[in-house]
Parts: structure tokens; sequence; C-alpha cells
């Protein structure tokens, strides 16, 4: 954890995409250091599957970004993460409209080979520790 899914048009070049999640997993795992187990997924739309406000294939797929993190995080962090995840994505893409979403989890709510990590004592600790 963090998890985090970018949703992007397919117009990207191979080198543009990696450099983008190198820019990406940095500016998470300074918010997000803890366990150091940061997924990336790019999902790519073509032209003819988006639609935004009701019209398909009208113009490229905003960018949109979802996270899914542990509690606890700085907000003076958050802040900093944002601001390099967004520089980040439009130096990629360049689009407008460009959102984000956090959705922190509780370790009672996550769960690592079917065993809630709120289960694991030392995750406990250790994420604690990290995010007080």
């Amino acid at each position: 954890m963090p998890i985090a899914y970018l949703d992007v048009p397919d117009s990207a070049a191979l080198s543009t995409k990696k450099e983008l999640v190198k820019a990406l997993y940095e500016a998470l795992h300074e918010a997000y250091p803890f366990p150091d187990d940061t997924r990336i997924f790019l999902r790519e739309w073509p032209l003819h599957s988006v639609s935004q406000n009701g019209l398909l294939g009208s113009e490229p797929a905003r960018p949109a970004f979802v996270m899914h993190v542990p509690e606890g995080a700085d907000p003076d962090a958050k802040r900093t993460m944002l601001k390099k995840v967004n520089a980040a994505v439009t130096e990629a893409y360049r689009l407008p409209d460009f959102m984000t979403f956090i959705h922190e989890h509780a370790l009672d709510l996550v769960a690592l080979d079917g065993g809630l990590l709120a289960d694991d004592q030392q995750r406990v600790e250790d994420q604690a520790e990290v995010y007080g």
C-alpha cells in the first residue's frame, strides 16, 4: 500500500509513461513511506471508450488519479504530494481538469493474503511509528 490508478487517454509514449510512474512513485513514497509497496496502475482509455458529459468520444479522457492509502499521513505531506502528482501528470498528458481522489483506509479495512492488517501487531506498531 499505497495502490493507485491513473485513468488517462492512450496517447503517451512508453518513455513518457516510465518517467511518469517514477515521478508518481516518488511523490507517493514521500507522503506514504511505509510500507515500501507502492503499486500504480495506468489505465489507458481510447477515445471511443470515454464519455464526458454524455458524449462518447467527444474528447480525450481527462486524467483522474485514485489512491488507496493508509490513514495518518501528515496533511502538509499530502499537499506536497498532490502538487508533485499534478505536475507529473500535467507534464505527461497536458490535459485540463485533472482530478485526484484520496481514499484513506484503516488497517482493519485492508487484508493482505487473506488476513487483516490490523491483526499483524508488528505492522500496527510500524505504521503508528511512521504516521503517528
